[in-house]
């Protein structure tokens, strides 16, 4: 994936979006972060954006916001607990990382979305 790669990130742990945000940045991707799902969708609409990385939360959006957000061409990588294998994945993500998910891991997903 190219360095200009931005990434959306949204966790509804409090300690994880700002981690993220850092590590992100510091590999060189441009990178910003959504509170909640109503923000995720506001920013794709305002932004470009190519990968939302994200561990769902999407009690709030309204079934045309949720058909939006699965219908766009952005990205979706789904970090789910490993805790609970039988954790469905809130949205159609066309990734699902298992915490604890290694840097590396998350390294190679953005480098093979290229």
């Amino acid at each position: 994936m190219l360095l200009s790669t931005k990434v959306l990130i949204h966790d509804e742990r409090p300690d994880i979006p700002e981690f993220l945000l850092k590590i992100i940045l510091g590999r060189g991707y441009r990178a910003g972060f959504a509170k909640d799902g109503n923000e995720i969708i506001a920013k794709l609409s305002a932004d470009q954006y190519d990968v939302v990385l994200t561990n769902g939360g999407y009690k709030e959006l309204n079934p045309d916001q949720r058909m939006l957000l699965e219908s766009s061409s952005v990205f979706i990588v789904d970090i789910k607990d490993s805790r609970d294998q039988n954790q469905d994945m809130d949205l159609k993500a066309n990734l699902c990382l298992r915490r604890p998910i290694l840097i590396s891991e998350l390294w190679q997903a953005l480098e093979e979305l290229s």
